[in-house]
């Protein structure tokens, strides 16, 4: 079983329950929490809690694809000091793109819960 993270992962700090640290501020979300698609249990769902725009809303969900890219950015087009375009490489930033399929209705809830 992988343990539930402890510290920050930017200055090593503790983690209080909810994923704060308490000395940087920083909050992590640890989705190894979070069993989308439970073999013990197969019937059973994994709902998730949003706030979209300004409504509250519970999905039941499955994930549908995860994945990680690294994608190049075009180089940028600079001006030196002597007139002259430069082109630079731009920095490259990995992206985390993960895609949750609705399984069922959407439920909206009030502010309270």
């Amino acid at each position: 079983m992988i343990e539930k993270l402890k510290n920050c992962p930017q200055c090593a700090g503790v983690l209080n329950d909810a994923g704060r640290c308490e000395f940087c501020g920083s909050k992590v979300y640890d989705f190894l929490t979070i069993d989308f698609n439970s073999r013990k249990m197969p019937s059973a769902k994994t709902y998730i809690r949003l706030k979209v725009d300004d409504k509250i809303v519970i999905a039941p969900v499955v994930i549908d694809g995860a994945r990680i890219d690294i994608r190049s950015n075009p180089l940028l087009q600079c001006a030196a000091l002597d007139g002259l375009l430069r082109y630079i490489p731009a920095p490259c930033y990995p992206e985390i793109e993960l895609n949750l399929m609705v399984i069922g209705d959407l439920i909206e809830v009030d502010d309270n819960g």
